[in-house]
């Protein structure tokens, strides 16, 4: 024990073996930058996958989910009983996502999620056999109200928590 103690300390007087660690550890700070823009990027992957989602539901032309042949029929099924949370759903994951990806102003992401709503029930009053539904947009910003108020939550727990 005591050959491999001096061997470390003779290894550790040499300038050799410390430039050899400081280039190591700049060569992995370097490359754990890209690791980072990753993880920023891969937040932004629900936000697209959702807002596609709703924009290809929300801008069909016939409001039938049984026309998708690849769909699985469960989903189909429960999109196509209970109009009103499949609209609340959507609207709460979207605007979590949302929220989750950019984090802050809150009001304005929750305000640009109220104008999503009614931008999407707009443009279905310009596409054949679609019509504005209030109810929807009522769901729909039941979605963004729920979504804001459960993020509202998690941060001030997370304040008291640290």
């Amino acid at each position: 024990m005591k050959k491999i103690s001096a061997a470390l300390g003779t290894l550790m007087d040499e300038d050799w073996w410390w430039a050899g660690i400081l280039a190591l550890q700049h060569r992995l700070d370097r490359n754990s930058m890209p690791l980072s823009i990753c993880m920023r990027v891969l937040r932004f992957i629900p936000f697209l996958l959702l807002l596609g989602f709703i924009l290809f539901f929300g801008l069909r032309t016939s409001a039938s989910l049984w026309e998708l042949d690849w769909l699985p029929r469960w989903l189909v099924q429960g999109g196509e009983d209970p109009d009103a949370w499949r609209n609340t759903g959507a609207y709460f994951l979207f605007t979590f996502s949302v929220l989750f990806a950019f984090r802050r102003p809150r009001w304005l992401i929750l305000f640009l999620c109220g104008c999503l709503v009614v931008g999407v029930e707009a443009a279905q009053n310009m596409l054949p056999e679609r019509w504005i539904q209030w109810t929807d947009i009522l769901y729909g910003f039941l979605g963004v109200t729920l979504a804001g108020a459960l993020s509202y939550v998690f941060r001030n727990e997370r304040r008291i928590s640290n």
